[in-house]
């Protein structure tokens, strides 16, 4: 892929992938994550990412290539159907076996609009938008403010890699959670529940979250893989 001397500012960086601005004319590889690496690339005039799971040595051969087949695509399922529930993502261009082409999403990152004491605005948007995705059963996976871009005041969420189909309570509960910590403030975090809260389960949602940080049994997405796993084998 040509990555020798390649230069990379990083952007990004979530569960899945880091997503780097390459420097100029230095190449389009934007990210390279333990499951992924991302490009960026040019389809038809159309500027995209490609995002390709790569080969896992330490996996068994054939084991490797249908858990690569299967995520990406149920990866582009939860794409289709966070889009087709109206929550702002990149639209999927074309699907091979291990490789997703995407929209290429401007705009700035939720998490470095924070830092400057921006985006608060945003934040009920981005409730609503898990609000849409949990009325369709969807959860993210990775659902923090460093997999929420903002563009023109709109919040477009991407990365679905760890995601799934699921009407479990504890699932959707997850998600909240997610974004709660990462927004490591009480304000904040009000905000974005004012969104969240107009999904009609949202109290069901928030009492399992309640009863998640009492029992504190909470691990950071070590056992992601194998949730997702879960989810694509119910499909």
């Amino acid at each position: 892929m040509g990555e020798e001397n390649l230069s990379v500012e990083l952007i990004a960086k979530g569960a899945e992938a880091e997503l780097r601005e390459p420097a100029a004319g230095r190449g389009r590889l934007i990210a390279k994550g333990a499951e992924a690496e991302l490009r960026r690339e040019n389809l038809l005039g159309k500027e995209v990412v490609v995002k390709e799971r790569v080969r896992k040595g330490y996996r068994e051969a054939q084991l490797d290539e249908s858990l690569r087949r299967l995520r990406t695509r149920n990866e582009a399922r939860l794409l289709h159907g966070a889009k087709g529930l109206g929550v702002l993502c990149p639209v999927i261009y074309s699907v091979s076996n291990y490789e997703l082409a995407m929209d290429f999403l401007g705009g700035e990152l939720l998490y470095d609009l924070l830092k400057k004491e921006k985006g608060l605005v945003v934040l009920e948007k981005v409730g609503e938008a898990l609000a849409r995705l949990h009325e369709g059963d969807i959860v993210h996976g990775d659902f923090t403010t460093s997999n929420v871009i903002v563009e023109e005041g709109k919040p477009w969420l991407f990365d679905f890699g760890l995601g799934g189909f699921t009407k479990e309570a504890e699932e959707k509960a997850i998600d909240v959670l997610l974004m709660k910590r990462s927004l490591m403030s009480k304000e904040r975090y009000a905000a974005f529940l004012k969104g969240y809260e107009k999904y009609g389960e949202a109290k069901r949602i928030l009492k399992q979250l309640e009863e998640i940080e009492r029992r504190g049994r909470y691990v950071v997405r070590a056992m992601c893989v194998s949730r997702g796993e879960t989810h694509q084998a119910s499909q």
